[in-house]
């Protein structure tokens, strides 16, 4: 008794499946459709069915298998792409650590060029009112152009 509830069962939900997948209405057309075909011509359907039966396992396996082949490669392609990104980051880290250092250096090397510059200028070329002192001799100032109005004028 307790195997027919279990079968009972089984077969109940098998058939609840079905109907959420296959509208019970067009399944019964479809039932129809080859219970007339079969009566019509059944030299063509019994061909049919037998050609079905024994196709139908070789196209399932070779079915499985493509699909499983393209899992395969899928997961294979998946886990061959992450490694090598993997190994790309593993270098691309230090070298960004090493190229953001070299950044740094030259941008506090620029930046400090800049203020002792500004500053030597500030020494060479004082600025007082509206003429310009020139720390200098005989009062040239760069390039050998004479300044006017400075001490030392000829």
């Amino acid at each position: 008794m307790a195997i027919q509830k279990r079968i009972s069962g089984l077969f109940g939900y098998a058939q609840s499946f079905l109907d959420r997948v296959v509208d019970p209405s067009t399944r019964e057309k479809t039932y129809n459709n080859i219970l007339t075909f079969s009566q019509e011509k059944p030299l063509l359907f019994s061909f049919i069915l037998a050609q079905t039966i024994f196709s139908l396992t070789p196209l399932l396996l070779f079915a499985s298998f493509s699909i499983g082949c393209l899992l395969l490669a899928s997961i294979s392609a998946i886990l061959f792409s992450l490694f090598w990104i993997g190994l790309a980051l593993a270098i691309l880290v230090p070298t960004l650590f090493v190229t953001v250092g070299l950044g740094v250096f030259v941008w506090v090397w620029v930046v400090g060029s800049w203020l002792v510059g500004r500053w030597a200028w500030g020494v060479v070329f004082e600025r007082g009112g509206n003429e310009v002192v020139v720390n200098g001799m005989n009062g040239k100032g760069v390039d050998g152009v004479k300044v006017e109005g400075v001490k030392g004028d000829n």
